[in-house]
């Protein structure tokens, strides 16, 4: 009988075993799985934390984009608004205006055809507030991708790239040839006691860089001969839209 009760337990104990192995393999298996998914799940937390920054900070490129074009626009409104009241201003001014008797129709036409030009009415109006009649005045454009530079209508050898301009070294060398260009042009007219300076981006296509370095190379002149001999002036360019 005890021999009997001894076989049947250690069947019993073996299939415990067998249990219980099943249950530890199910175990570790189990616990492979949940590493795995806990991996994963670190994984997609990391993407999702990496796609959240990558889309605040579009949002907030987009928000300044949109910022620096309501600011444009508005400088925009405030310009047409400005030329608007000042046609207005010239175009009664020319009515009431009392011209000689013995003027020609060719210098009738002449004057007629300023004041209809509105280009010419912003660049004169600008510079008739300033400009005394012992002043050389220096008229500036710069104009295309390149640019293009053009000293009171001679054009001059000077062109930078954004590349360039973002190298020190290189932003300097061309700088100080601004410069060089620039006070070559008042030399060539014996650094006149006052200067006025105009300057006029023409087009659209000019980028921000060039024009910053145009306006830097006219402030080392302005400081070089001195604020109370040297003016300058940034005739506004109306963008398109």
């Amino acid at each position: 009988m005890k021999k009997r009760t001894i076989i049947e337990l250690t069947a019993f104990v073996d299939i415990l075993l067998i249990l219980l192995f099943a249950f530890l393999f199910n175990i570790s298996e189990t616990n492979e799985k949940a590493n795995s998914a806990t991996s994963r799940s670190t994984e997609l937390a990391q993407e999702n934390f990496e796609l959240k920054n990558d889309l605040e900070e579009i949002s907030s490129a987009f928000q300044e984009i949109s910022k620096t074009n309501e600011e444009l626009k508005n400088q925009n409104d405030f310009y047409k608004k400005y030329y608007k009241e000042l046609a207005n201003n010239i175009e009664k001014a020319f009515e009431d205006l009392k011209l000689p008797d013995n003027i020609s129709e060719d210098e009738l036409e002449r004057i007629q055809n300023l004041f209809d030009d509105k280009e010419i009415n912003l660049d004169y109006i600008i510079k008739s507030e300033s400009l005394k009649d012992n002043f050389f005045v220096l008229d500036i454009i710069i104009e295309g991708e390149n640019p293009e530079i053009i000293l009171n209508n001679d054009s001059i050898d000077f062109s930078i790239t954004y590349e360039q301009y973002t190298s020190e070294n290189t932003k300097n060398k061309k700088l100080e040839s601004l410069v060089d260009k620039i006070e070559n042009s008042l030399k060539n007219n014996g650094i006149p006691q006052l200067v006025y300076i105009t300057i006029k981006q023409n087009d659209e296509d000019v980028f921000l860089y060039s024009y910053n370095l145009l306006i830097e190379a006219v402030k080392k002149i302005q400081n070089k001969y001195g604020a109370d001999r040297v003016f300058y002036t940034e005739i506004p360019f109306l963008f398109k839209y």
